[in-house]
């Protein structure tokens, strides 16, 4: 009782505290000029696991300039400045106003394709149409396929050349209308073209369930969840007591007061963003860092799980809602209610 005393009381000391950033500033697709990107050769983005990105860096290849090459760095390093930067805050190219980096460019780029089209709304509904129906019907098929591609990879060590054959493939396939779950499985595998890695890496990052998670809450353990958005999507809703670190701010002087948790859960929507910080959490000295499985916010909400909501659910609340689901998770979770 003293250990979930303690807990308890490490939530209310975690209430309304958060970390502040710039966020990133908003742009439109009128304001994304083509002419740089089309006399370059040379594009620069930090590495990252994001359907979007990887999406935009295969149009780049495939409808803007077939020669260009990627120079892809650790976040938050600087780019070189003989290079085109895109995905990164500052960079013209990026997402911005509610639209993936992806569909701003092929807005800009202006071609008449229905491929293109259909694979635009895809990338839409998985990276940015969060909440609403998806405006596509094979995105959770897309979504599957390229989840299980970077789980051959530890997610973030696909080569370039299977995420260029992988979106080959789905261009293709998004605009067939007879297209079933099956075509995505066989077309998008490409388990003999990019078989994956044979061994983990000392900082693979593990992925718990939410029984797992709650288990170590009602065991007293300090859990701290690690909320990886931007400050409008975090006041929307958000995990009980969750801290703000996004990944362009992860060092060692903001990771500092994570040190002495029993458990760090980053996580944003889908877990792209959360993925990306918990393994940079876990390369500058976090050692118990995970990532939620099902993925992310989306998972949590669910599986009915409590969260902060503006004017709907206070952090007092949720906080004493998510104790009471670590006493008895059978009862709590969605998924297990008849």
């Amino acid at each position: 009782m003293m250990n979930l005393y303690k807990h308890w009381m490490f939530f209310l000391a975690a209430l309304f505290l958060c970390n502040s950033s710039v966020a990133y500033s908003s742009a439109s697709s009128a304001e994304l000029q083509l002419q740089p990107l089309k006399s370059s050769l040379r594009f620069a983005t930090w590495q990252g696991i994001e359907p979007d990105k990887w999406a935009t860096l295969w149009l780049i290849k495939r409808h803007l300039s077939t020669d260009a090459y990627f120079l892809l760095t650790p976040a938050g390093e600087t780019l070189p400045l003989d290079t085109v930067a895109f995905g990164v805050p500052g960079a013209s190219l990026r997402r911005a106003n509610h639209e993936s980096m992806f569909r701003r460019l092929k807005q800009a780029m202006n071609i008449d394709s229905k491929a293109l089209d259909d694979l635009d709304q895809i990338i839409h509904d998985v990276e940015v149409n969060i909440w609403d129906a998806p405006s596509h019907p094979h995105s959770s098929w897309f979504e599957s396929m390229y989840r299980q591609l970077q789980a051959r990879y530890e997610r973030d060590q696909v080569p370039v050349d299977c995420y260029l054959a992988f979106f080959d493939r789905t261009a293709v396939l998004a605009s067939q209308t007879d297209a079933t779950p099956a075509d995505y499985s066989e077309q998008l595998s490409l388990k003999s073209k990019c078989p994956g890695l044979q061994k983990q890496r000392p900082e693979f990052v593990a992925q718990l369930d939410h029984v797992e998670i709650l288990r170590e809450i009602s065991l007293g353990k300090k859990v701290v969840f690690v909320d990886t958005r931007e400050d409008e999507e975090f006041k929307e809703v958000h995990l009980p007591g969750a801290k703000i670190l996004r990944l362009r701010d992860v060092d060692p002087e903001s990771i500092a007061p994570f040190l002495d948790a029993d458990l760090v859960v980053p996580y944003c929507v889908k877990d792209f963003r959360g993925f990306e910080v918990a393994k940079s959490m876990k390369q500058l000295g976090i050692k118990h860092v995970a990532t939620l499985s099902p993925y992310g916010l989306k998972g949590w909400l669910k599986a009915g799980l409590p969260v902060v909501r503006t004017e709907r659910s206070s952090e007092r609340q949720a906080a004493q809602a998510l104790m009471q689901c670590a006493m008895e998770p059978s009862v709590c979770l969605k998924e297990n209610k008849k």
